[in-house]
Formats: C-alpha cells, sequence, structure tokens
C-alpha cells in the first residue's frame, strides 16, 4: 500500500512543484507532453493502486478480498469490490486524466529534478517487481503464505471489474464538468467540534473571568468602605478630643511607666 500512495504522491508533488505552486486540478492538463516521465510514474501508481494485473496492489490488495470470499462474507466481498472500482475511478483515471491530458493548460513545466525523478523510478520498480514476482513480500508476512495471485478466474475478474469502471468513466466524461468545489474529509467534523469546544471554552473563561473581577471589585470596595469609616471625616479616628482627656490619657500612660519601670 505505502509503494504505490507514495509514488502517486510524489508524481503529484512533481507537478505541483514544476508548476510554480498551482493546486487546482482544474488549472492542470496536458502535461504528458512536457513532463511524459512523470505522466508515466503516476500511470503506474494509478494502476497499482487501482489493482491491475502484474503490480503490487494486485498481488496484495487482493489478499484480503480472496480472504473475505473464502469464509464466505458475501457483502465484504461486495464491499471491497465496490471499492476497488471507485478507487480505480477517482485515483486510477480521474488523477492522470485530468492532469496530465484532456485539454491543454498552457503550462510548459520541465521533469523534475533528477533525485525526484529516482525516487519515482525506483518506487515504480519495486509497484512493476514485486507484482511480477511477489514472492519477496510473502517471504516477509506474519504467517506462512500459500496464496497464488495468478489464477484465470481472479486475473479475468480484476480486467473485467477495471475495464468496466473506465468504461462508466469515459461514458460519464461529458457530464462530469471541472468546477472548482471544496471536498470535506472526515476532519471537517473534528475541526467543527474542536472550533466549538474552543468557543465554549472562551465564553466560559470569560464568564468566569468577569465574575471573579466583580468579586474582587465588590471585596475592595467594602475595605476602602471600613477604612473610611474609621479613617473618614467623620471617622472615629478624625474625631477631637478635649485637652482634658488627653492629658488624663498621658498620666496615665506614665503612671504605668513609672510602676512597671520601678518594679
Amino acid at each position: 500500500h505505502i509503494i504505490y500512495k507514495a509514488l502517486l504522491l510524489m508524481s503529484a508533488g512533481s507537478v505541483l512543484l514544476m508548476t510554480g505552486g498551482v493546486r487546482r486540478c482544474t488549472d492542470l492538463g496536458g502535461l504528458f507532453k512536457c513532463m511524459p516521465y512523470t505522466a508515466l510514474m503516476g500511470i503506474i501508481g494509478a494502476l497499482a493502486i487501482s489493482s491491475f494485473p502484474f503490480t503490487s496492489g494486485f498481488i496484495s490488495k487482493s489478499m484480503i478480498a480472496q480472504g473475505a470470499a473464502d469464509q464466505h462474507m458475501f457483502w465484504v466481498w461486495m464491499g471491497l469490490a465496490a471499492a476497488s472500482a471507485g478507487v480505480f475511478l477517482h485515483a486510477g483515471i480521474k488523477y492522470p486524466w485530468y492532469v496530465f491530458f484532456q485539454k491543454d493548460s498552457g503550462l510548459r513545466p520541465t521533469e523534475p529534478p533528477m533525485s525526484m525523478k529516482i525516487s519515482m523510478g525506483l518506487f515504480a520498480f519495486l509497484c512493476i517487481g514485486l507484482g511480477i514476482y511477489p514472492d519477496p513480500l510473502y517471504a516477509i508476512l506474519p504467517y506462512p503464505v500459500d496464496y497464488v495471485p495468478y489464477t484465470t478466474g481472479h486475473v479475468v475478474t480484476m480486467l473485467q471489474l477495471l475495464l468496466f469502471s473506465g468504461l462508466a468513466f469515459f461514458v460519464m466524461l461529458p457530464y462530469m464538468k471541472r468546477t472548482l468545489t471544496l471536498t470535506l474529509d472526515f476532519d471537517w467534523f473534528y475541526r467543527k467540534l474542536f472550533r466549538m469546544a474552543a468557543r465554549e471554552a472562551v465564553d466560559r473563561t470569560e464568564t468566569a473571568h468577569a465574575a471573579m473581577f466583580l468579586d474582587l471589585d465588590k471585596r475592595i470596595g467594602q475595605f476602602i468602605g471600613r477604612i473610611k469609616r474609621t479613617s473618614g471625616p467623620r471617622g472615629i479616628l478624625a474625631r477631637t478630643w478635649p485637652t482634658g482627656s488627653m492629658v488624663l490619657w498621658a498620666a496615665a500612660l506614665l503612671a504605668l511607666s513609672l510602676v512597671f519601670y520601678y518594679q
């Protein structure tokens, strides 16, 4: 899986790099003439992900479907077959057709650097090499494998599936207009959920912040009120005291000092 997926991503990345960062398929097309090597690598990756015979996808993905068939899981097998047809339509045909063929976009990019071409060539070699000789892959699986991918029934079934899927694509091609759309993936759900959770957290934080400062302001006001009651213009400490009272308190303090001093 990782081999042909990486090959497809490297092919798409090469196109994005050499076209100057153009990121919409609606802006591409007709690049096979100026990027034939990249187009070939993309086609090999598309065939491999579609489980075309003599590719790595054919000798690996079919093991899962065959296991479901051997266990008489009819609906599971039907789902896997439908998924294979869908992958062929979406990645096996749609990507190479809209990017490298169909209308001429007017772009004339060159092939990517040699390092990228070597990387794509290596993965394309693995896609085809493992498709022709799958024993090295089967040897590293955790359990012994006696699966035989190249049987007449399997080859004919896959070719029929891919043939009719491709036929359906080209029959419906006049109705498949290239429009600017936004494709929503599963990440839309948790991004929306995270945004809602973040907004709720901010609202609760602001409410708690406002309540805390309101309480603090109330307590500060009460403290200032107490100070005013004792030290304000009408407070206890602001009252005037008679001279006799002051003399009396001074005499009392002096008497206490004499008592404690001469004791």
